[in-house]
């Protein structure tokens, strides 16, 4: 069985820890990192660079869409970025991670 990462940028720490204690809550990602980061992009026509706070969440294929979803209905920017990567790990890693969600 294979992982998936899921990156999502947050305007800030709390909008992204109140987004992570809930996805643990509903077992849909089994750990999610999260730091702050410089991040520069267009918006509506304008250089933007901001402070955000960058979450890396760990889950299995089976529940990637519904994570997705779950981000999308709750996030609070307009057009949030959901990036996810497939992934591999090591197998009492992978063994830890489907024990707590699956």
């Amino acid at each position: 069985m294979t992982l998936v990462l899921v990156m999502v940028t947050f305007p800030n720490d709390d909008s992204a820890k109140s987004m992570i204690d809930k996805v643990l809550e509903r077992k849909l990602a089994a750990c999610i990192l999260r730091s702050k980061v410089n991040s520069s992009y267009m918006w509506e026509g304008q250089e933007q660079d901001e402070e955000e706070v960058i979450a890396l969440f760990k889950t299995i294929p089976t529940n990637s869409e519904q994570l997705e979803q779950y981000i999308l209905e709750n996030h609070p920017y307009e057009v949030p970025a959901i990036l996810k990567i497939d992934a591999s790990a090591n197998q009492d890693y992978q063994d830890w991670v489907n024990g707590i969600i699956s």
